[in-house]
């Protein structure tokens, strides 16, 4: 077998293991840093900020895996806001994923409402619920099948045109559907706890269908996630905080588990994170970044440990926070652990 040969078998695999696994669903991307991202993670984190907030990032997952497939890559943009008058956050996110430099994309666009209800005095709960719309499509024309792979010279013919397949091009190659969400969170000035499903409807995605007979719809994802805060100093001149988290995701047969810290020291912060994926060892996860003024922004690398390997080029996260309004004004009389969110 060629080394042409060997990567094209590799790429395509990960990407049927992606998008077209036996469960029949495209997992839902999730970010090494899910707190940079907090909406898509919970909607109960809706109006977290108090002044208005843009979150955005970008994911860019086993860039060196093969040229002709550009990995897979992620983008995120969020806006949320909280009115004191209803004690409710409202937000919008936009978020698009593509698998194989265009071969599978997902597009969402979701809105998300959130309330916070004060159990005492310094106890809070909070609520949210993500209305989306989701378009989902693949490339037909780029898909290659077994029979039109040469054992010799791979998927494509001297002459420079792919090898022909006897496999039918279906009638439809992408599929919208409205998926529902939502979330609890709980929090204190010393930790928080919370929980999220996603597409509790189960949202037809008829594209990926393998056995009509067997699909129920999109799985739901279950995310359950804490964290403490511990203020090992704070004043007017040093800020001195470490935030050690938990991030559980659980759908159908994906699990994966994140567990790590954040240290802030005046305006730069830095993490370190473990992913364990099922009985596998999947990621240490690097974190370095800086707050100054409204902005935030952070940079994240997977250093792959499955037998996948750090060949592939492992992962990179690129995130950036906005504050607008009077949000350092505000912050002063914020009394909870979420300073790695902010």
């Amino acid at each position: 077998m060629t080394p042409f040969i060997k990567r094209f078998l590799m790429a395509f695999s990960c990407l049927l293991v992606l998008g077209f696994s036996k469960t029949s669903f495209a997992q839902d991307p999730v970010f090494s840093q899910y707190y940079a991202q907090s909406l898509h993670m919970n909607p109960g984190f809706t109006g977290l900020s108090f002044a208005p907030r843009f979150e955005m990032i970008y994911r860019n997952q086993w860039p060196l895996i093969d040229k002709s497939f550009a990995g897979y890559v992620t983008y995120g943009l969020s806006y949320d806001q909280f009115f004191k008058k209803l004690n409710s956050g409202f937000g919008i996110q936009l978020m698009a994923d593509d698998a194989g430099g265009g071969l599978l994309k997902t597009i969402k666009v979701a809105g998300l409402y959130g309330y916070q209800a004060q159990i005492s005095e310094s106890n809070y709960l909070r609520g949210g619920i993500e209305l989306a719309f989701v378009q989902t499509n693949y490339d037909w024309d780029r898909l290659v099948f077994g029979d039109q792979i040469d054992p010799v010279l791979g998927p494509i013919s001297p002459g420079g045109t792919p090898y022909p397949t006897d496999e039918f091009r279906p009638d439809k190659t992408n599929v919208s559907y409205l998926d529902i969400g939502t979330g609890l969170l709980y929090y204190n000035p010393y930790f928080n706890l919370g929980v999220s499903a996603k597409h509790i409807n189960t949202p037809q995605n008829d594209i990926l269908k393998v056995n009509a007979s067997s699909y129920n719809g999109i799985p739901v994802r279950w995310m359950f996630h804490g964290g403490i805060q511990l203020d090992l100093a704070r004043s007017n001149r040093v800020v001195s905080i470490l935030s050690p988290a938990f991030l559980i995701v659980k759908q159908s047969e994906f699990f994966q588990m994140n567990l790590g810290a954040q240290y802030q020291f005046s305006t730069v912060f830095a993490g370190l994170w473990y992913r364990q994926a099922r009985n596998n060892t999947d990621a240490l996860i690097a974190v370095l970044g800086f707050k100054k003024g409204a902005w935030k922004m952070g940079y994240s690398f997977d250093f792959t440990l499955s037998q996948l390997g750090i060949a592939q080029g492992g992962s990179h996260e690129l995130s950036l926070g906005l504050f607008l309004g009077e949000i350092r004004k505000e912050k002063a009389n914020i009394n909870d652990c979420f300073e790695a969110f902010r």
